[in-house]
């Protein structure tokens, strides 16, 4: 009986070695099998062409200015001014004396809602009063333009000669003109030049307001003799740092006095 028992166990063992030589045995094909193949995970890249991302930018740009520059008919200038009666407050009385500064925001109640960029180089403001916001100059000046666009905008332009240099501010989307308004009449920031309003191709009641260092329709400015000159030199401007009137003064993004 114990030859026999000593038997059993010798195979239990011969069994249990030979199983884990086995399983050792197909580990090692595994590990092999593994080995021998070759697996390359590729990372996949975009090519990007930077010089051709630069040209559709430029070309985007000037679908752009072009369209702005087609929303304005030159032919069109100087339409009929329309007499309107604007209740008058007590900062308008006209005066010619030399303000305490020379730019002034062009509302009393304003909050800035489009900063000037590529195809865009104006300030919009809106105003809690809407269309009984009353529009002043920016700074004293002379009346260059009271006319409609191609597409029914109200406008009007004002020449400014400030230490030697000339200047354009272009106040856009009027509902009304203030009564009295003529090309080559001086104005102060006292005088209300109209209401604001949405007129020609606009979101809302604002003001789309442009100031440029040149003079519009003057024949003798080369880059602002017409209204495409002008809008072509605003972009030019803008590229060198330029941005209208928040480069001649600090221009908050709300404000409730001027």
């Amino acid at each position: 009986m114990g030859s026999m028992n000593a038997y059993i166990i010798k195979g239990k063992c011969i069994i249990t070695i030979s199983m884990s030589l086995l399983m050792i045995a197909i580990g090692l094909i595994l590990l092999k099998d593994l080995s021998n193949n070759n697996y390359n995970y590729k990372i996949s890249y975009e090519y990007v062409n930077i010089k051709d991302m630069a040209t559709a930018s430029v070309a985007t740009k000037k679908i752009s200015d072009a369209k702005i520059n087609t929303m304005i008919n030159p032919t069109t200038a100087y339409t009929p001014l329309q007499e309107v009666s604007l209740p008058t407050l007590n900062n308008t009385v006209p005066t010619l004396e030399e303000p305490k500064q020379v730019w002034y925001l062009p509302v009393e109640y304003g909050i800035i809602t489009s900063n000037p960029n590529y195809s865009h180089v104006a300030l919009d403001i809106t105003s809690p009063r809407g269309s009984n916001e009353n529009i002043y100059p920016v700074a004293n000046g002379t009346i260059s333009g009271i006319y409609q666009d191609s597409a029914g905008a109200n406008i009007v332009t004002i020449h400014h000669v400030i230490d030697g240099v000339n200047y354009t501010s272009q106040y856009v989307h009027l509902s009304a003109y203030a009564s009295d308004l003529y090309v080559g009449k001086p104005v102060t920031i006292n005088d209300c030049i109209g209401k604001m309003g949405t007129t020609g191709i606009s979101t809302g009641v604002h003001l789309h307001l442009a100031v440029i260092d040149c003079t519009l329709f003057d024949p003798n400015d080369y880059y602002c003799s017409d209204l495409n000159k002008f809008f072509s030199y605003a972009s030019t401007r803008y590229t060198q740092g330029f941005t209208g009137l928040g480069s001649l003064m600090n221009v908050p993004g709300s404000w409730n006095s001027r």
